[in-house]
């Protein structure tokens, strides 16, 4: 059975060839073996994948509370390369991007978050990535393209953010009017956070409105 590359294709074989046997029965209690350890192996990889990644990812913290930029890189990088599909992928990209911002290399930042975009799933994720990446393209001065990544029909609990990000576009582009009213949309919207209402209010204070 080492010639097949997946377990369906082992399956599929294996019904096939009792099904010419005329042995359908068998067949069914064979497979129903291959399908229980086959999912047990993979099901026992995908722990062992995660434990491993938990281990390098906890790693990166620690370099990262100590400011060892270096094994930060390193640790990110080995987990995005060895464990993709992992959560622990997506936050490595994002310590990835906030180091890359950090040091204004905005267009590397834009990589990371885009590949977030591209390899994630989870909602929350997505929206991070976006109002990240938003951020980073409007300190880039591409207006257009953090419009277009604030452009989505469901903001969910992040309309406030989303909102903030349209009134520093409008600032980009001076239209204060419009601005203002993004601004006091979002300050509606946040709730339980006053530095983020300071911020609000600030922003709104140097447009004239108070």
């Amino acid at each position: 059975m080492d010639v097949y590359k997946t377990e369906e294709e082992q399956v599929e074989a294996i019904k096939k060839w009792w099904n010419e046997n005329g042995k359908s029965i068998i067949a069914g209690i064979i497979i129903g073996i291959i399908g229980i350890f086959g999912w047990r192996a993979y099901d026992d990889n995908i722990i062992v994948q995660a434990e491993q990644a938990s281990v390098i990812y906890e790693k990166m913290i620690v370099a990262s509370r100590t400011s060892d930029e270096e094994n930060v890189l390193v640790y990110a990088n080995r987990i995005i390369s060895d464990y993709k599909s992992s959560t622990y992928a997506i936050f490595a990209s994002l310590m990835l991007a906030k180091i890359a911002a950090e040091a204004a290399e905005l267009e590397q930042a834009e990589t990371h978050l885009r590949w977030i975009l591209a390899n994630n799933s989870q909602v929350e994720f997505e929206h991070v990535a976006r109002l990240r990446l938003a951020r980073v393209l409007i300190a880039s001065d591409k207006l257009k393209l953090a419009s277009e990544m604030l452009d989505i029909n469901d903001s969910g609990d992040f309309i406030a953010r989303y909102d903030e990000l349209r009134g520093d576009i409008y600032v980009r582009q001076n239209r204060p009017d419009e601005a203002i009213k993004a601004y006091e949309k979002s300050l509606a919207n946040t709730k339980g956070s006053a530095d983020g209402q300071s911020i609000l209010k600030m922003k709104l204070n140097n447009l004239g409105r108070s």
